[in-house]
C-alpha cells in the first residue's frame, strides 16, 4: 500500500500532449512514464465536459450513477436547473447567491449520488486533501469565507460550512489548518486569480502541503487553467500553462529528493478530465445557435426554469446539448427530430426508447449523413457482440452512425466515437439527463443566445478529439484485471487498488428496463412513440437472436 497523489489537469488532450513530451516540453510528466507507464487513450464519459466529467473521475461513476449530466442540465425530482459554466447570463438569471450555495453546497452534498474517493479513503482510517477539486464532499465540516468583493453584492445569502475530507482547499473560501504547522493552507487568491481557482494557487496550496511533510494518503490536485486557456487561444497553444504545472511536479519531486525518492512512498497519477477540439472557424461561423434553430418551438429561456407555455428546455453544453420535453409535445417528436437533422452541421441525434419485451431500454443514434442505428446492451447469451471492456450489445441499422465495426477477434470497436455504446447508455437518466442529446460535428459548438461561442477550442461530444486525454501513472503496478484502454471511471478504482482499499464495485451498464423522461415525470412510452421523421424510420420488429 502506498500513498496516492492524483493530479487532474483540466482538458488535458492526448493527442496535444504527446508530442509536447516527446519534444521535451514536459520533463517532469516524461519523468513520470518513464518510471511507470501510460494510456495515451483514457476515454472520458459523455458528455465530456467538466462537472459530469471530474465527477466520474473521484467517483468512479457515469452521468446516470452520479447524478450529474453535464455542465448545464434539469434536475426533474426537484424542479432544479444546474448551470456550471463560464457565462454570465444565465448565472445572472440564476441569481448570483443561488449560484454559489448551488456550487458549494448543493452540488457536492445533494446532487452527488455516488460516494467520492475521499469518502473511500477515510472510513477505511486513511487521511484525504482535497485541492482545488470541483467535487470534495466528505465527511468533516469546515468553514466557509466569503471574499468581500462578494460579501458587498446585494441579496447573497451564502452558505457557512461545507463538508469535506480532512484537508480541504477551494480557494479562497476554504482553507484547512495543517496538523503538522497549524499554519493554513492559502494561495495568491483574489479577482485577478479567479478567486484561488486557478493553477497558481493550486501549485501555492499543493507545495506547501509537500513542505509541511509527508502528504496525506490521498491527495486530489486540480489544475483548471488548461481549459480556460484552450477555450480562449487553442488546445495546441496552451500547452505553455501545461509546462508550468510540469514545473510544479518538479518542485514537488525536489521537496522529496527527486522523483525516485518521492516514488519509494507515493504513487502519482496524471490524467485529464476530456481533451478539447479546435474551433478554426469565426465565432459566428462555428456557434450553431439553437435558438434560431428550433424557432418554431417554444423554449425555456436560458439558465431558467420552466413556465406553462413552454415547450422544451434546450441546455448548451458546449460540443453537446441535451433537450427536454413536456408531455404535451410529444406529437411534435418528430417534427423536433426532422429539425435536428436538417441542419448540416449537427452530428447525431441521440435519445433513448423505450424497452420491448425482454430486451432492455433502445437507444437510438441518427445523424445528418442519413445513418440510423438503434442499440440495447444484453445478456451474453443474446449479444451480437462484445466491447473491449466486456460489454454486451446487440444492434440494428448502421453501426456507421458511431464508427463502430468488429476486429477480426470478434471484439467491437469504435473509431471516432470511443467507447461509444457504453457512454451513450450511462448518459440517460430518468431524472437528470435531457430525452435527447445532440451533438456537432468537429469545428463548431452548440450555443444559445446569452451562452457565448468559444473561439479557440471546445469539448462535451462523444468524439475522440473531444474525449481522449493520457492515464499517466509510478510508483505502483498496473492492476491485474486491468487489460483493456483505460476510462476516466477507472482512475477512482485505480487510486483505490493503490491504497490497498476494498475492490471497487463496477458501475455502468446494467439490463434493465426502458423509459423516456418527459418533462417533470417519467413515462413510459412505446417505440413507435419515438419513430423518426418520415423516411428516415427504423423499423422495430423482432429482435434478431444470434
Amino acid at each position: 500500500m502506498k500513498k496516492v497523489l492524483l493530479v487532474v489537469i483540466d482538458a488535458l488532450a492526448s493527442r496535444v500532449i504527446q508530442p509536447a513530451m516527446n519534444a521535451g516540453r514536459l520533463p517532469n510528466l516524461q519523468a513520470v512514464v518513464a518510471h511507470g507507464e501510460v494510456d495515451w487513450r483514457s476515454t472520458a464519459i459523455f458528455p465530456s465536459i467538466t462537472p459530469a466529467a471530474t465527477g466520474a473521475l473521484i467517483t468512479g461513476g457515469y452521468p446516470r450513477e452520479t447524478g450529474i449530466a453535464g455542465a448545464y442540465f434539469y434536475d426533474k425530482s426537484d424542479d432544479q436547473v444546474h448551470y456550471y459554466a463560464d457565462d454570465i447570463w444565465p448565472i445572472l438569471n440564476k441569481g448570483i447567491g443561488e449560484f454559489f450555495n448551488d456550487f458549494l453546497i448543493h452540488l457536492n452534498r445533494d446532487q452527488l449520488r455516488l460516494e467520492t474517493l475521499f469518502q473511500r479513503v477515510e472510513r477505511h482510517g486513511g487521511r484525504a486533501a482535497c485541492l482545488n477539486y470541483l467535487w470534495f464532499h466528505g465527511e468533516h465540516t469546515h468553514k466557509v469565507h466569503i471574499p468581500w468583493l462578494l460579501k458587498i453584492l446585494p441579496g447573497v445569502p451564502f452558505a457557512t460550512e461545507v463538508e469535506g475530507p480532512s484537508v480541504l482547499s477551494l480557494g479562497d473560501f476554504v482553507s484547512s489548518r495543517l496538523e503538522e504547522s497549524g499554519e493554513k493552507l492559502q494561495g495568491h487568491g483574489g479577482l485577478k486569480h479567479r478567486y484561488g481557482f486557478d493553477d497558481v494557487d493550486t501549485s501555492d496550496v499543493l507545495l506547501q502541503l509537500a513542505h509541511s511533510g509527508p502528504l496525506p494518503d490521498l491527495t486530489v490536485a486540480y489544475f483548471p487553467d488548461n481549459d480556460f486557456d484552450s477555450h480562449a487561444i487553442g488546445p495546441a497553444a496552451s500547452v505553455e500553462t501545461v509546462e508550468k504545472v510540469d514545473a510544479t511536479l518538479g518542485e514537488l519531486f525536489a521537496i522529496s529528493g527527486g522523483l525516485e525518492n518521492f516514488l519509494k512512498h507515493t504513487a502519482i497519477v496524471v490524467t485529464g478530465d476530456h481533451a478539447q477540439s479546435d474551433l478554426p472557424l469565426d465565432t459566428k461561423e462555428t456557434g450553431i445557435d439553437l435558438d434560431e434553430l428550433l424557432h418554431q418551438f417554444a423554449l425555456v429561456p436560458i439558465g431558467k426554469r420552466w413556465s406553462d407555455d413552454d415547450d422544451l428546455m434546450v441546455c448548451p453544453n458546449m460540443r453537446a446539448a441535451q433537450i427536454y420535453v413536456r408531455p404535451r409535445f410529444r406529437p411534435r417528436f418528430a417534427e423536433l427530430l426532422n429539425t435536428l437533422l436538417a441542419e448540416p452541421r449537427i452530428d447525431q441525434v441521440i435519445w433513448r426508447g423505450a424497452a420491448e419485451g425482454d430486451v432492455g431500454a433502445q437507444y437510438h443514434v441518427a445523424t445528418t449523413r442519413g445513418e440510423n442505428l438503434r442499440f440495447w446492451h444484453t445478456g451474453e447469451a443474446d449479444a451480437l457482440a462484445r466491447d473491449e471492456y466486456g460489454g454486451t450489445w446487440a444492434w440494428s441499422g448502421d453501426l456507421s452512425a458511431v464508427d463502430g465495426s468488429m476486429d477480426r477477434d470478434g471484439v467491437l470497436r469504435f473509431g471516432d466515437y470511443p467507447n461509444a455504446f457504453e457512454r451513450i447508455a450511462t448518459a440517460f437518466d430518468q431524472e437528470v439527463s435531457g430525452d435527447l442529446w445532440i451533438t456537432s460535428r468537429v469545428s463548431y459548438e452548440l450555443g444559445r443566445q446569452g451562452a457565448s461561442i468559444h473561439e479557440g477550442g471546445s469539448h462535451g461530444s462523444l468524439h475522440a478529439l473531444d474525449s481522449l486525454s493520457p492515464l499517466i501513472f509510478a510508483g505502483a503496478p498496473r492492476p491485474a484485471d486491468w487489460t483493456q484502454t483505460a476510462r476516466s471511471v477507472d482512475v477512482a478504482p485505480l487510486c483505490a487498488s493503490i491504497l490497498g482499499l476494498p475492490p471497487w464495485k463496477k458501475l455502468g451498464v446494467s439490463h434493465t428496463s426502458g423509459y423516456l423522461t418527459v418533462g417533470a415525470k417519467a413515462k413510459h412510452l412505446s417505440p413507435d412513440d419515438l419513430s423518426l421523421p418520415p423516411g428516415r424510420r427504423l423499423e422495430i420488429g423482432q429482435v434478431t437472436r444470434r
